[in-house]
Order: structure tokens, then C-alpha cells, then sequence
């Protein structure tokens, strides 16, 4: 059979690979446990207040494997895995390599070597996500944020939000997720005084907010418009958006 003869065509609506990086307390963990039939992984025990499904907190990358091997293998109705946190499971990774080289710290491999069989490593995780999502299991993974300088090639570094991450691991998620958001409060500033006496603050107003466009502030992606922005810190509210965009790619 000729290969012309496999081609499709048309908007295929996989499973979704969503990230959400926030700072602590901004609500990633409820926002999660509102997806379809939520199952956790957790790194860090984040779920004391949320009422969802989840496994023993994991105390290692071999907890991790075993987890994620239990849901592809084994059968279930879960349809959505809540990765909770990225940046602990890095921890975990991290440690993994420490152990199989017999050192204390993932430096002592000298050149970098440790951060990139870390990577290297936190990949095999990403293919297991992989597996999942082929099982149709939407993958949310959440995400610490810390205020790092970027050096931007055309202007002056800067300071922005960013994942607890390195940033060989950091790169590798935010590519494979078709969703890369960020969850803060919705804060504007005010300016008082005039001339050498001129200040400006922040002001938050308490909404938690979900953005979805890259930003100087912090980065972001979607690979669908999902108008505009922010939206609310609702699993609903993201929903919503995303089907609109649908509906609106299919009219075309």
C-alpha cells in the first residue's frame, strides 16, 4: 500500500499535556482535581486539602517508574494524571543519578554531566507520560516558579518567572506540553508622587488567574488560540476556552 493512502486529514483532539507553573498557594493542585477523574503522583505532599485520588507520596525515581508502569498496565477509569511537582520530581531524578555513580552531589560529575543524565533521565518519565496519554489519559504536570534573570540576546536581562527547574528539564517540558501556563494573582500597578518622589507598587486584587501568551513576565504557550486573556484558575473556565477554539478551527 502506498504511503499517500495513510495520510490524514482534519483536527485530531488527542488527550491533553498541560503544565502549570504558579507560586506556592496559587491554587495548581485545585485546578488539577477538577480535570476528568483525577489520579495523583505526588512528589510533595500538596493534596492534604484537596479531596482526589492519589498514590503514596513518592520518595524516589523508582517510586515514580512504578506508579506510572501501575497506570498503563494495569486497568483503571482514571483519565486524567495530575504530576505533582515537576521540580521535586527533579529532586528525586537528581538523586537517582547520585546513587547510580556512588556521589553525593549531581556537581561532582563535573562539566555538567550530572544535569544532563538528569535530563536525560526526566525524559524517560516524559515517555512514560507518553504511554499514558495514548491510553487517552490527560497529563497535567504542576510546576514551582522563582523569579530568575533572563538574558534576552536583544536587550537588556531582565527579571521573570520561570520553573524551579534546571534548564535542560525545563526546556524539555515546556516542548512537550501542548499547554504551558502560568497561574498568578491579577496584580496592576500604581504610581503616587511626582518627580524623584515618584513611586510605583504593585497591586494585587485576589483573583487568581491562569495566562496563556508569552509574556516578558513570565513564558507561556498554547497550540490553540484560547482568546482572551487571562482566564479564571478554573479547570471549567480553561475548558470552556479550549473548546471555543476548537469550534472556531473547525468553522474555518
Amino acid at each position: 500500500m502506498s504511503l499517500l493512502n495513510t495520510i490524514e486529514t482534519g483536527i485530531k483532539v488527542p488527550a491533553l499535556k498541560i503544565n502549570v507553573a504558579g507560586t506556592d498557594g496559587i491554587g495548581k493542585t485545585t485546578f488539577a482535581s477538577k480535570a476528568p477523574k483525577p489520579i495523583f503522583v505526588k512528589t510533595e505532599d500538596g493534596t492534604n486539602f484537596v479531596d482526589a485520588p492519589s498514590f503514596p507520596l513518592c520518595e524516589s525515581y523508582d517510586d515514580i517508574v512504578k506508579q506510572l508502569q501501575t497506570l498503563y498496565e494495569e486497568e483503571h477509569d482514571y483519565k486524567t494524571l495530575v504530576f505533582d511537582t515537576t521540580d521535586w520530581a527533579e529532586k528525586l531524578v537528581q538523586k537517582k543519578v547520585c546513587d547510580i555513580h556512588s556521589i553525593k552531589s549531581i556537581e561532582a560529575l563535573g562539566f555538567g554531566k550530572g544535569y544532563t543524565e538528569s535530563a536525560e533521565l526526566y525524559n524517560r518519565i516524559l515517555k512514560m507520560f507518553d504511554l499514558l496519554q495514548k491510553k487517552k489519559m490527560h497529563i497535567i504536570l504542576l510546576s514551582h516558579v522563582a523569579i530568575r534573570t533572563f538574558n534576552d540576546p536583544e536587550r537588556e536581562p531582565y527579571d521573570r518567572w520561570e520553573m524551579s527547574l534546571h534548564k535542560k528539564v525545563s526546556s524539555q517540558i515546556k516542548e512537550w506540553v501542548d499547554f504551558n501556563l502560568f497561574a498568578n494573582y491579577e496584580v496592576s500597578t500604581r504610581t503616587s508622587g511626582q518627580g524623584f518622589k515618584e513611586t510605583t507598587r504593585g497591586v494585587s486584587y485576589g483573583k487568581r488567574k491562569l495566562f496563556h501568551k508569552f509574556s516578558a513576565a513570565f513564558d507561556a504557550k498554547s497550540r490553540v488560540d484560547l482568546g482572551n486573556m487571562p482566564l479564571d484558575l478554573d479547570w471549567n473556565a480553561f475548558l470552556s476556552a479550549f473548546k471555543q477554539s476548537l469550534k472556531q478551527l473547525k468553522e474555518k
